[in-house]
Protein backbone atom coordinates (compact mmCIF):
# COMPACT_ATOMS: atom_id res chain seq x y z
CA UNK A 1 0.00 0.00 0.00
CA UNK A 2 2.80 2.42 0.80
CA UNK A 3 4.54 1.60 -2.49
CA UNK A 4 1.38 2.46 -4.39
CA UNK A 5 1.12 5.82 -2.74
CA UNK A 6 4.75 6.63 -3.53
CA UNK A 7 4.37 5.72 -7.18
CA UNK A 8 1.27 7.85 -7.45
CA UNK A 9 3.04 10.87 -5.98
CA UNK A 10 5.99 10.58 -8.40
CA UNK A 11 3.59 10.32 -11.28
CA UNK A 12 1.77 13.44 -10.17
CA UNK A 13 4.99 15.47 -9.97
CA UNK A 14 6.09 14.26 -13.38
CA UNK A 15 2.73 15.22 -14.82
CA UNK A 16 3.00 18.72 -13.32
CA UNK A 17 6.43 19.17 -14.89
CA UNK A 18 5.03 18.20 -18.26
CA UNK A 19 2.24 20.77 -17.87
CA UNK A 20 4.72 23.53 -16.99
CA UNK A 21 6.85 22.71 -20.01
CA UNK A 22 3.80 22.76 -22.23
CA UNK A 23 2.77 26.15 -20.83
CA UNK A 24 6.19 27.59 -21.58
CA UNK A 25 6.00 26.27 -25.12
CA UNK A 26 2.55 27.78 -25.61
CA UNK A 27 3.71 31.16 -24.27
CA UNK A 28 6.56 31.18 -26.79
CA UNK A 29 4.12 30.41 -29.59
CA UNK A 30 1.55 33.06 -28.68
CA UNK A 31 3.97 35.87 -27.74
CA UNK A 32 5.19 37.22 -31.07
CA UNK A 33 7.50 39.73 -29.39
CA UNK A 34 9.55 36.86 -27.95
CA UNK A 35 9.43 35.10 -31.30
CA UNK A 36 10.52 38.24 -33.13
CA UNK A 37 13.39 38.86 -30.74
CA UNK A 38 14.60 35.34 -31.44
CA UNK A 39 14.14 35.47 -35.20
CA UNK A 40 15.63 38.90 -35.94
CA UNK A 41 14.35 41.50 -38.48
CA UNK A 42 11.09 40.96 -40.35
CA UNK A 43 10.40 41.21 -44.06
CA UNK A 44 12.56 42.42 -46.92
CA UNK A 45 12.46 44.78 -49.88
CA UNK A 46 11.09 41.89 -51.93
CA UNK A 47 8.22 41.56 -49.41
CA UNK A 48 7.46 45.25 -49.80
CA UNK A 49 8.30 46.04 -46.16
CA UNK A 50 11.18 45.73 -43.72
CA UNK A 51 11.22 46.09 -39.92
CA UNK A 52 14.67 46.18 -38.31
CA UNK A 53 15.64 45.20 -34.78
CA UNK A 54 15.39 48.84 -33.56
CA UNK A 55 11.76 49.24 -34.61
CA UNK A 56 12.40 51.22 -37.81
CA UNK A 57 9.94 50.18 -40.50
CA UNK A 58 10.10 50.94 -44.24
CA UNK A 59 7.20 50.40 -46.64
CA UNK A 60 8.48 49.91 -50.20
CA UNK A 61 5.20 49.07 -51.99
CA UNK A 62 1.47 49.25 -51.28
CA UNK A 63 1.45 45.44 -51.22
CA UNK A 64 4.00 45.61 -48.42
CA UNK A 65 1.30 46.62 -45.91
CA UNK A 66 -0.80 43.58 -46.79
CA UNK A 67 2.27 41.32 -46.66
CA UNK A 68 3.08 42.73 -43.22
CA UNK A 69 -0.40 41.84 -41.99
CA UNK A 70 -0.16 38.34 -43.51
CA UNK A 71 3.19 37.74 -41.82
CA UNK A 72 2.07 38.79 -38.35
CA UNK A 73 -1.03 36.61 -38.68
CA UNK A 74 -3.35 36.35 -35.70
CA UNK A 75 -1.24 38.22 -33.17
CA UNK A 76 -1.00 41.77 -34.49
CA UNK A 77 -1.00 43.70 -31.25
CA UNK A 78 2.50 42.92 -29.99
CA UNK A 79 4.02 43.12 -33.46
CA UNK A 80 2.57 46.59 -34.01
CA UNK A 81 4.04 47.67 -30.68
CA UNK A 82 7.51 46.99 -32.12
CA UNK A 83 7.21 49.74 -34.76
CA UNK A 84 8.81 53.00 -33.58
CA UNK A 85 9.34 54.91 -36.85
CA UNK A 86 7.63 54.50 -40.20
CA UNK A 87 9.00 55.59 -43.58
CA UNK A 88 6.89 55.13 -46.71
CA UNK A 89 9.01 55.19 -49.86
CA UNK A 90 8.45 57.30 -52.96
CA UNK A 91 6.15 55.62 -55.47
CA UNK A 92 3.56 54.49 -52.95
CA UNK A 93 0.27 56.28 -53.70
CA UNK A 94 -1.99 55.09 -50.87
CA UNK A 95 -1.59 53.97 -47.29
CA UNK A 96 -4.78 52.48 -45.93
CA UNK A 97 -6.48 49.78 -43.89
CA UNK A 98 -7.97 46.70 -45.46
CA UNK A 99 -11.11 46.49 -43.30
CA UNK A 100 -12.54 47.73 -40.01
CA UNK A 101 -11.20 44.71 -38.18
CA UNK A 102 -8.22 45.38 -35.90
CA UNK A 103 -6.53 42.38 -37.54
CA UNK A 104 -6.61 44.12 -40.94
CA UNK A 105 -5.23 47.47 -39.80
CA UNK A 106 -1.44 47.83 -40.17
CA UNK A 107 -1.04 50.44 -37.42
CA UNK A 108 -4.33 51.69 -35.95
CA UNK A 109 -5.04 51.33 -32.22
CA UNK A 110 -2.06 49.11 -31.34
CA UNK A 111 0.87 51.25 -32.58
CA UNK A 112 1.84 52.11 -29.00
CA UNK A 113 5.51 52.80 -29.77
CA UNK A 114 5.18 54.69 -33.07
CA UNK A 115 6.62 58.23 -32.72
CA UNK A 116 7.39 59.54 -36.23
CA UNK A 117 5.96 59.00 -39.72
CA UNK A 118 7.48 60.15 -43.04
CA UNK A 119 5.23 60.03 -46.11
CA UNK A 120 6.30 60.49 -49.78
CA UNK A 121 5.31 63.17 -52.26
CA UNK A 122 3.73 60.45 -54.44
CA UNK A 123 1.07 59.69 -51.81
CA UNK A 124 -2.46 60.67 -52.87
CA UNK A 125 -4.49 59.10 -50.05
CA UNK A 126 -4.24 58.48 -46.32
CA UNK A 127 -7.09 56.09 -45.60
CA UNK A 128 -9.67 55.93 -42.82
CA UNK A 129 -8.33 55.21 -39.30
CA UNK A 130 -4.79 54.51 -40.58
CA UNK A 131 -3.06 56.06 -37.56
CA UNK A 132 -6.03 56.20 -35.18
CA UNK A 133 -5.06 55.89 -31.53
CA UNK A 134 -1.29 56.14 -32.06
CA UNK A 135 -0.95 58.02 -28.81
CA UNK A 136 2.86 58.29 -28.90
CA UNK A 137 2.99 59.67 -32.46
CA UNK A 138 4.43 63.21 -32.36
CA UNK A 139 5.43 64.10 -35.93
CA UNK A 140 4.05 63.38 -39.40
CA UNK A 141 6.03 64.75 -42.35
CA UNK A 142 4.60 64.75 -45.88
CA UNK A 143 7.16 65.42 -48.62
CA UNK A 144 6.58 68.41 -50.89
CA UNK A 145 5.43 69.07 -53.55
CA UNK A 146 2.78 66.64 -52.41
CA UNK A 147 0.19 64.79 -54.49
CA UNK A 148 -2.01 64.19 -51.44
CA UNK A 149 -5.72 64.92 -51.99
CA UNK A 150 -7.48 62.82 -49.34
CA UNK A 151 -7.11 62.37 -45.59
CA UNK A 152 -9.61 59.77 -44.45
CA UNK A 153 -12.08 59.78 -41.59
CA UNK A 154 -10.46 59.35 -38.16
CA UNK A 155 -7.06 59.04 -39.86
CA UNK A 156 -5.28 60.61 -36.86
CA UNK A 157 -8.12 60.41 -34.33
CA UNK A 158 -6.94 60.44 -30.70
CA UNK A 159 -3.26 60.88 -31.55
CA UNK A 160 -2.93 62.85 -28.35
CA UNK A 161 0.83 63.47 -28.64
CA UNK A 162 0.81 64.65 -32.27
CA UNK A 163 2.30 68.15 -32.40
CA UNK A 164 3.32 68.57 -36.04
CA UNK A 165 1.83 67.76 -39.44
CA UNK A 166 1.94 69.71 -42.70
CA UNK A 167 -1.38 69.51 -44.55
CA UNK A 168 -0.55 69.99 -48.27
CA UNK A 169 -2.35 72.72 -50.19
CA UNK A 170 -3.77 70.20 -52.69
CA UNK A 171 -5.87 68.33 -50.15
CA UNK A 172 -9.54 68.53 -51.13
CA UNK A 173 -11.07 66.06 -48.64
CA UNK A 174 -10.51 65.69 -44.91
CA UNK A 175 -12.82 63.06 -43.44
CA UNK A 176 -14.93 63.27 -40.30
CA UNK A 177 -12.90 63.15 -37.11
CA UNK A 178 -9.61 63.16 -39.03
CA UNK A 179 -7.76 65.11 -36.32
CA UNK A 180 -10.25 64.69 -33.47
CA UNK A 181 -8.64 64.73 -30.01
CA UNK A 182 -5.22 65.73 -31.35
CA UNK A 183 -4.87 67.82 -28.21
CA UNK A 184 -1.21 68.75 -28.71
CA UNK A 185 -1.45 69.60 -32.42
CA UNK A 186 0.15 73.02 -32.92
CA UNK A 187 -1.66 73.85 -36.12
CA UNK A 188 -2.07 77.40 -37.35
CA UNK A 189 -5.73 77.53 -38.31
CA UNK A 190 -4.93 79.69 -41.35
CA UNK A 191 -3.21 76.72 -43.06
CA UNK A 192 -6.44 74.93 -44.07
CA UNK A 193 -6.06 73.95 -47.75
CA UNK A 194 -7.91 76.14 -50.21
CA UNK A 195 -9.46 73.25 -52.15
CA UNK A 196 -11.72 72.02 -49.34
CA UNK A 197 -15.43 72.04 -50.13
CA UNK A 198 -16.67 70.65 -46.82
CA UNK A 199 -15.61 70.95 -43.19
CA UNK A 200 -16.72 67.53 -41.99
CA UNK A 201 -18.02 66.54 -38.56
CA UNK A 202 -15.51 66.66 -35.67
CA UNK A 203 -12.66 67.31 -38.10
CA UNK A 204 -10.62 69.29 -35.52
CA UNK A 205 -12.68 68.68 -32.36
CA UNK A 206 -10.63 69.01 -29.15
CA UNK A 207 -7.58 70.38 -30.95
CA UNK A 208 -6.74 72.52 -27.95
CA UNK A 209 -3.72 74.20 -29.53
CA UNK A 210 -5.23 75.21 -32.87
CA UNK A 211 -4.43 78.90 -32.66
CA UNK A 212 -4.85 82.15 -34.53
CA UNK A 213 -7.48 83.33 -36.95
CA UNK A 214 -9.30 80.62 -38.87
CA UNK A 215 -10.18 81.36 -42.47
CA UNK A 216 -12.64 78.85 -43.89
CA UNK A 217 -11.64 78.43 -47.57
CA UNK A 218 -13.94 79.99 -50.13
CA UNK A 219 -15.91 77.16 -51.73
CA UNK A 220 -16.75 75.34 -48.49
CA UNK A 221 -20.51 74.87 -48.37
CA UNK A 222 -20.99 73.38 -44.91
CA UNK A 223 -19.34 73.37 -41.50
CA UNK A 224 -20.12 70.04 -39.85
CA UNK A 225 -21.27 69.13 -36.36
CA UNK A 226 -18.54 69.54 -33.70
CA UNK A 227 -16.11 70.63 -36.44
CA UNK A 228 -14.07 72.90 -34.13
CA UNK A 229 -15.66 71.83 -30.85
CA UNK A 230 -13.49 72.82 -27.87
CA UNK A 231 -10.73 74.39 -29.97
CA UNK A 232 -10.22 76.63 -27.01
CA UNK A 233 -7.32 78.66 -28.40
CA UNK A 234 -9.14 79.58 -31.62
CA UNK A 235 -9.66 83.34 -31.44
CA UNK A 236 -11.43 84.35 -34.65
CA UNK A 237 -13.08 82.82 -37.70
CA UNK A 238 -13.85 84.12 -41.18
CA UNK A 239 -16.76 82.29 -42.79
CA UNK A 240 -16.99 82.67 -46.60
CA UNK A 241 -20.14 83.50 -48.55
CA UNK A 242 -20.19 79.95 -49.96
CA UNK A 243 -21.22 78.41 -46.60
CA UNK A 244 -24.87 77.44 -46.29
CA UNK A 245 -25.00 75.64 -42.93
CA UNK A 246 -23.17 75.70 -39.59
CA UNK A 247 -23.56 72.43 -37.70
CA UNK A 248 -24.41 71.68 -34.08
CA UNK A 249 -21.58 72.36 -31.59
CA UNK A 250 -19.45 73.56 -34.53
CA UNK A 251 -17.54 76.17 -32.48
CA UNK A 252 -18.48 75.02 -28.97
CA UNK A 253 -16.08 76.48 -26.41
CA UNK A 254 -13.91 78.51 -28.83
CA UNK A 255 -12.58 81.88 -27.63
CA UNK A 256 -13.99 83.89 -30.54
CA UNK A 257 -14.29 87.61 -29.85
CA UNK A 258 -16.43 88.65 -32.82
CA UNK A 259 -18.46 86.91 -35.47
CA UNK A 260 -19.98 87.82 -38.83
CA UNK A 261 -22.17 85.19 -40.44
CA UNK A 262 -22.33 85.80 -44.20
CA UNK A 263 -25.46 86.21 -46.23
CA UNK A 264 -26.25 82.78 -47.66
CA UNK A 265 -26.09 80.79 -44.44
CA UNK A 266 -29.54 79.29 -43.85
CA UNK A 267 -29.10 77.34 -40.62
CA UNK A 268 -27.13 77.60 -37.38
CA UNK A 269 -27.08 74.33 -35.44
CA UNK A 270 -27.86 73.67 -31.78
CA UNK A 271 -25.08 74.85 -29.42
CA UNK A 272 -23.07 76.00 -32.47
CA UNK A 273 -21.39 78.77 -30.45
CA UNK A 274 -22.11 77.49 -26.93
CA UNK A 275 -19.67 78.86 -24.31
CA UNK A 276 -17.84 81.14 -26.73
CA UNK A 277 -17.39 83.23 -23.62
CA UNK A 278 -15.37 86.01 -25.27
CA UNK A 279 -17.84 86.63 -28.09
CA UNK A 280 -19.05 90.25 -27.89
CA UNK A 281 -21.25 90.78 -30.90
CA UNK A 282 -22.82 88.86 -33.76
CA UNK A 283 -24.69 89.84 -36.90
CA UNK A 284 -27.11 87.29 -38.36
CA UNK A 285 -28.15 87.80 -42.01
CA UNK A 286 -31.64 87.62 -43.48
CA UNK A 287 -30.83 84.29 -45.15
CA UNK A 288 -30.79 82.45 -41.79
CA UNK A 289 -34.13 80.67 -41.30
CA UNK A 290 -33.31 78.55 -38.22
CA UNK A 291 -31.14 78.89 -35.11
CA UNK A 292 -30.72 75.76 -33.00
CA UNK A 293 -31.36 75.46 -29.27
CA UNK A 294 -28.62 76.94 -27.05
CA UNK A 295 -26.77 78.24 -30.12
CA UNK A 296 -25.29 81.17 -28.13
CA UNK A 297 -25.85 79.90 -24.61
CA UNK A 298 -23.17 80.85 -22.03
CA UNK A 299 -21.59 83.44 -24.34
CA UNK A 300 -20.84 85.48 -21.24
CA UNK A 301 -19.78 88.74 -22.90
CA UNK A 302 -22.24 88.70 -25.81
CA UNK A 303 -23.97 92.05 -25.46
CA UNK A 304 -25.13 92.81 -28.99
CA UNK A 305 -27.05 90.72 -31.54
CA UNK A 306 -28.15 92.27 -34.83
CA UNK A 307 -30.81 90.50 -36.92
CA UNK A 308 -30.91 91.53 -40.57
CA UNK A 309 -34.02 89.57 -41.61
CA UNK A 310 -37.54 90.96 -41.46
CA UNK A 311 -38.83 87.42 -40.88
CA UNK A 312 -37.62 85.95 -37.57
CA UNK A 313 -35.67 82.68 -37.83
CA UNK A 314 -37.17 79.76 -35.92
CA UNK A 315 -35.44 79.07 -32.60
CA UNK A 316 -34.81 75.42 -31.71
CA UNK A 317 -37.98 73.47 -32.32
CA UNK A 318 -39.84 76.61 -33.29
CA UNK A 319 -41.38 77.37 -29.91
CA UNK A 320 -39.33 80.55 -29.49
CA UNK A 321 -38.07 79.44 -26.06
CA UNK A 322 -35.09 77.22 -26.59
CA UNK A 323 -32.41 78.96 -24.52
CA UNK A 324 -30.64 80.34 -27.58
CA UNK A 325 -29.12 83.18 -25.53
CA UNK A 326 -29.41 81.61 -22.06
CA UNK A 327 -26.75 82.77 -19.56
CA UNK A 328 -25.19 85.04 -22.17
CA UNK A 329 -24.58 88.78 -21.92
CA UNK A 330 -27.87 89.25 -23.78
CA UNK A 331 -29.76 87.68 -20.88
CA UNK A 332 -28.33 90.20 -18.41
CA UNK A 333 -28.42 93.41 -20.47
CA UNK A 334 -31.70 95.01 -21.51
CA UNK A 335 -32.70 95.60 -25.11
CA UNK A 336 -29.56 94.45 -26.89
CA UNK A 337 -31.20 92.39 -29.65
CA UNK A 338 -31.58 94.68 -32.65
CA UNK A 339 -34.15 93.84 -35.33
CA UNK A 340 -35.59 95.80 -38.28
CA UNK A 341 -37.87 98.54 -36.98
CA UNK A 342 -40.74 97.29 -39.12
CA UNK A 343 -40.46 93.78 -37.62
CA UNK A 344 -40.22 94.49 -33.88
CA UNK A 345 -43.72 93.19 -33.14
CA UNK A 346 -43.20 90.15 -35.38
CA UNK A 347 -40.02 89.19 -33.57
CA UNK A 348 -41.62 89.67 -30.15
CA UNK A 349 -44.53 87.47 -31.14
CA UNK A 350 -42.24 84.74 -32.46
CA UNK A 351 -39.34 84.88 -29.97
CA UNK A 352 -41.43 84.58 -26.82
CA UNK A 353 -38.53 83.86 -24.47
CA UNK A 354 -36.55 86.85 -25.73
CA UNK A 355 -39.26 89.41 -26.46
CA UNK A 356 -38.21 91.57 -23.49
CA UNK A 357 -34.62 91.76 -24.78
CA UNK A 358 -35.53 93.15 -28.21
CA UNK A 359 -34.76 96.83 -28.63
CA UNK A 360 -38.04 98.76 -28.89
CA UNK A 361 -36.64 101.84 -30.61
CA UNK A 362 -34.91 100.42 -33.60
CA UNK A 363 -33.76 102.67 -36.39
CA UNK A 364 -34.65 103.20 -40.01
CA UNK A 365 -31.19 101.91 -40.91
CA UNK A 366 -31.29 99.18 -38.26
CA UNK A 367 -30.45 96.76 -39.48
CA UNK A 368 -30.63 97.20 -43.25
CA UNK A 369 -27.54 95.78 -45.01
CA UNK A 370 -24.89 98.40 -45.91
CA UNK A 371 -25.47 100.12 -49.23
CA UNK A 372 -23.13 99.31 -52.11
CA UNK A 373 -21.68 102.80 -52.12
CA UNK A 374 -20.96 102.55 -48.37
CA UNK A 375 -19.75 98.94 -47.79
CA UNK A 376 -18.55 99.65 -44.26
CA UNK A 377 -21.91 100.82 -42.96
CA UNK A 378 -23.06 104.21 -41.67
CA UNK A 379 -20.81 106.81 -40.08
CA UNK A 380 -21.32 106.97 -36.32
CA UNK A 381 -19.65 108.67 -33.37
CA UNK A 382 -16.27 107.07 -32.73
CA UNK A 383 -16.41 105.16 -36.03
CA UNK A 384 -15.74 107.33 -39.09
CA UNK A 385 -16.72 105.38 -42.15
CA UNK A 386 -17.70 102.05 -40.56
CA UNK A 387 -20.35 100.56 -38.29
CA UNK A 388 -21.03 97.72 -35.88
CA UNK A 389 -24.02 96.48 -33.94
CA UNK A 390 -23.36 99.02 -31.21
CA UNK A 391 -23.34 101.88 -33.73
CA UNK A 392 -27.04 101.23 -34.23
CA UNK A 393 -27.89 101.79 -30.57
CA UNK A 394 -30.15 104.90 -30.50
CA UNK A 395 -29.15 105.57 -26.88
CA UNK A 396 -25.47 105.96 -27.75
CA UNK A 397 -24.15 109.35 -26.65
CA UNK A 398 -22.25 111.62 -28.98
CA UNK A 399 -19.19 113.66 -28.05
CA UNK A 400 -19.60 117.23 -26.85
CA UNK A 401 -17.08 120.06 -26.99
CA UNK A 402 -15.84 119.39 -23.45
CA UNK A 403 -16.48 115.67 -23.12
CA UNK A 404 -15.36 113.11 -25.74
CA UNK A 405 -17.45 110.03 -26.45
CA UNK A 406 -16.17 106.64 -25.40
CA UNK A 407 -14.82 104.73 -28.37
CA UNK A 408 -16.53 101.56 -29.56
CA UNK A 409 -14.59 98.70 -27.98
CA UNK A 410 -14.59 96.79 -31.27
CA UNK A 411 -12.81 99.63 -33.12
CA UNK A 412 -9.15 100.55 -32.83
CA UNK A 413 -8.58 104.21 -32.02
CA UNK A 414 -7.93 106.29 -35.12
CA UNK A 415 -7.07 109.97 -35.59
CA UNK A 416 -8.29 112.15 -32.73
CA UNK A 417 -8.80 115.87 -32.21
CA UNK A 418 -6.80 118.33 -30.15
CA UNK A 419 -7.51 118.24 -26.39
CA UNK A 420 -9.23 114.86 -26.42
CA UNK A 421 -8.49 111.61 -24.63
CA UNK A 422 -10.54 108.60 -25.67
CA UNK A 423 -10.48 105.62 -23.31
CA UNK A 424 -11.57 102.19 -24.50
CA UNK A 425 -10.40 99.07 -22.63
CA UNK A 426 -11.49 95.43 -22.82
CA UNK A 427 -11.06 92.96 -19.96
CA UNK A 428 -11.50 89.32 -20.91
CA UNK A 429 -11.73 86.54 -18.34
CA UNK A 430 -11.07 82.84 -18.39
CA UNK A 431 -13.37 80.43 -16.58
CA UNK A 432 -11.11 80.52 -13.46
CA UNK A 433 -11.70 76.91 -12.52
CA UNK A 434 -9.28 75.35 -10.02
CA UNK A 435 -8.98 72.23 -7.92
CA UNK A 436 -7.03 71.61 -4.74
CA UNK A 437 -5.11 68.32 -4.89
CA UNK A 438 -4.14 66.71 -1.63
CA UNK A 439 -1.16 64.37 -1.37
CA UNK A 440 0.13 61.83 1.13
CA UNK A 441 1.61 63.20 4.34
CA UNK A 442 5.23 62.11 4.88
CA UNK A 443 5.49 61.49 8.61
CA UNK A 444 9.30 61.28 8.47
CA UNK A 445 9.90 64.54 6.62
CA UNK A 446 6.85 66.22 8.19
CA UNK A 447 5.61 67.56 4.86
CA UNK A 448 3.26 66.71 2.05
CA UNK A 449 4.72 64.96 -0.94
CA UNK A 450 5.25 66.85 -4.21
CA UNK A 451 2.06 67.47 -6.12
CA UNK A 452 -0.15 68.99 -3.47
CA UNK A 453 -1.69 72.37 -4.11
CA UNK A 454 -3.90 74.21 -6.54
CA UNK A 455 -4.15 73.11 -10.15
CA UNK A 456 -5.90 74.78 -13.08
CA UNK A 457 -8.76 72.44 -13.81
CA UNK A 458 -10.80 71.90 -16.98
CA UNK A 459 -14.23 71.02 -15.65
CA UNK A 460 -15.56 70.17 -19.13
CA UNK A 461 -12.91 67.54 -19.92
CA UNK A 462 -12.38 66.59 -16.26
CA UNK A 463 -8.62 67.07 -16.21
CA UNK A 464 -5.79 69.28 -15.05
CA UNK A 465 -4.33 71.62 -17.70
CA UNK A 466 -1.18 73.73 -18.11
CA UNK A 467 -1.37 76.72 -15.75
CA UNK A 468 0.71 78.96 -18.05
CA UNK A 469 -0.86 78.17 -21.41
CA UNK A 470 -4.56 77.48 -20.98
CA UNK A 471 -7.15 80.24 -21.32
CA UNK A 472 -9.11 78.96 -18.32
CA UNK A 473 -7.08 81.01 -15.83
CA UNK A 474 -6.10 83.85 -18.17
CA UNK A 475 -6.99 87.52 -17.80
CA UNK A 476 -6.43 89.60 -20.92
CA UNK A 477 -6.60 93.40 -21.03
CA UNK A 478 -6.74 95.27 -24.35
CA UNK A 479 -6.15 99.01 -24.60
CA UNK A 480 -7.76 100.61 -27.66
CA UNK A 481 -7.22 104.09 -26.20
CA UNK A 482 -5.17 107.00 -27.41
CA UNK A 483 -3.70 107.20 -23.90
CA UNK A 484 -1.71 104.96 -21.57
CA UNK A 485 -3.72 103.00 -19.01
CA UNK A 486 -2.95 100.73 -16.07
CA UNK A 487 -4.89 97.63 -15.09
CA UNK A 488 -4.56 97.02 -11.33
CA UNK A 489 -4.99 93.35 -10.39
CA UNK A 490 -6.07 92.13 -6.96
CA UNK A 491 -7.43 88.98 -5.32
CA UNK A 492 -9.36 88.63 -2.06
CA UNK A 493 -10.66 85.42 -0.47
CA UNK A 494 -14.33 85.45 0.39
CA UNK A 495 -15.73 84.81 3.87
CA UNK A 496 -14.49 81.45 5.14
CA UNK A 497 -11.62 81.33 2.67
CA UNK A 498 -9.54 84.27 3.87
CA UNK A 499 -6.45 82.05 4.05
CA UNK A 500 -6.58 81.59 0.29
CA UNK A 501 -4.32 84.01 -1.57
CA UNK A 502 -3.56 84.44 -5.23
CA UNK A 503 -0.78 85.50 -7.56
CA UNK A 504 -0.66 86.87 -11.09
CA UNK A 505 2.09 86.09 -13.61
CA UNK A 506 2.51 87.90 -16.91
CA UNK A 507 2.32 85.68 -19.98
CA UNK A 508 5.75 84.84 -21.39
CA UNK A 509 4.78 85.98 -24.89
CA UNK A 510 3.44 89.34 -23.68
CA UNK A 511 6.07 91.81 -24.87
CA UNK A 512 3.79 94.85 -25.23
CA UNK A 513 3.21 95.53 -21.55
CA UNK A 514 4.98 95.72 -18.20
CA UNK A 515 3.76 94.22 -14.91
CA UNK A 516 5.08 95.44 -11.57
CA UNK A 517 3.38 92.85 -9.39
CA UNK A 518 0.18 94.83 -8.94
CA UNK A 519 -0.68 96.41 -12.28
CA UNK A 520 -0.24 95.98 -16.02
CA UNK A 521 0.83 99.13 -17.88
CA UNK A 522 -0.56 99.29 -21.41
CA UNK A 523 0.82 101.87 -23.81
CA UNK A 524 -1.37 104.05 -26.00
CA UNK A 525 -2.70 102.35 -29.11
CA UNK A 526 -1.55 105.36 -31.13
CA UNK A 527 2.08 104.47 -30.43
CA UNK A 528 1.86 101.18 -32.29
CA UNK A 529 2.21 100.63 -35.99
CA UNK A 530 -1.23 100.09 -37.49
CA UNK A 531 -2.26 98.35 -40.68
CA UNK A 532 -3.44 101.61 -42.25
CA UNK A 533 -2.03 105.12 -42.18
CA UNK A 534 -3.25 107.09 -39.19
CA UNK A 535 -4.65 104.05 -37.43
CA UNK A 536 -3.28 102.70 -34.18
CA UNK A 537 -3.05 99.12 -33.05
CA UNK A 538 -4.39 97.95 -29.70
CA UNK A 539 -1.99 97.08 -26.88
CA UNK A 540 -2.72 93.70 -25.31
CA UNK A 541 -1.60 92.56 -21.86
CA UNK A 542 -2.07 89.06 -20.49
CA UNK A 543 -1.62 87.50 -17.03
CA UNK A 544 -2.34 84.08 -15.55
CA UNK A 545 -3.83 83.67 -12.09
CA UNK A 546 -3.15 80.91 -9.55
CA UNK A 547 -4.58 80.61 -6.02
CA UNK A 548 -2.45 79.43 -3.11
CA UNK A 549 -2.93 78.56 0.53
CA UNK A 550 -5.97 76.95 2.13
CA UNK A 551 -7.26 76.37 5.63
CA UNK A 552 -5.82 73.23 7.20
CA UNK A 553 -9.25 71.71 7.82
CA UNK A 554 -10.07 71.88 4.11
CA UNK A 555 -6.98 69.84 3.31
CA UNK A 556 -8.60 66.88 5.02
CA UNK A 557 -12.29 67.65 4.70
CA UNK A 558 -12.06 68.67 1.05
CA UNK A 559 -13.71 71.53 -0.79
CA UNK A 560 -17.10 71.28 -2.43
CA UNK A 561 -16.64 71.10 -6.19
CA UNK A 562 -16.74 74.53 -7.89
CA UNK A 563 -16.97 76.42 -4.60
CA UNK A 564 -16.43 80.16 -5.03
CA UNK A 565 -13.25 80.89 -3.09
CA UNK A 566 -12.67 84.56 -3.78
CA UNK A 567 -12.93 87.57 -6.05
CA UNK A 568 -10.50 88.89 -8.67
CA UNK A 569 -10.68 92.61 -9.37
CA UNK A 570 -9.24 94.41 -12.38
CA UNK A 571 -9.33 98.16 -11.93
CA UNK A 572 -8.51 100.33 -14.93
CA UNK A 573 -6.56 103.44 -13.99
CA UNK A 574 -6.16 106.32 -16.45
CA UNK A 575 -3.88 109.33 -16.51
CA UNK A 576 -5.34 112.82 -16.25
CA UNK A 577 -6.62 114.13 -19.55
CA UNK A 578 -3.79 115.80 -21.42
CA UNK A 579 -3.58 117.80 -24.62
CA UNK A 580 -2.68 115.62 -27.57
CA UNK A 581 -2.25 116.42 -31.22
CA UNK A 582 -2.59 114.42 -34.40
Amino acid sequence: MKETVKEGRLYALFGKALLLSAAAFVMLCINPQIAHAASGPMGSEADGYYLDRDGNMTIYTEEGLENWLDDIGGGPRTYKMLVKTLTVNEGVTAIKNFSDSMYDMPFADDCDSLTTVSLPASLTEIGDKVFKGCDKLTTVTIAEPSSLTTIGASAFDFDTSLTTINIPAGVTTIGSGAFKDCRALELDAATLPSGLTEINDSIFANCWKMTGSLTIPDGVTSIGDNAFDNCRALESVTIPASVRSIGSDAFYGCVLTSLTIPDGVTSIGASAFYYCYKLRSVTIPASVTSIGASAFERCDTLDSVTMLGETPPTLGDGSGSDNVFKDSGISTIDKQIYVPKSSIDTYKGSWTQWKDYINDSGSEENPDPPKEEDPDGPDTPGNKGGGSAKDLDPTRKEATADKPAYADTMIDVQAHTVSSVVYSVDVEWGAMTFRYENSIWDATAHQTLTGAGWKVYDSVNDEVVDATEDAINRIQVTNHSNAEVKAALAYAGRTGYEDTTGSFAKAADDTDTSYDGTALTLASADNNAGEAEGQGKATVGCVYFMPSGIKEDYKTAGITKWTQLGTITVGVETADQEETTD
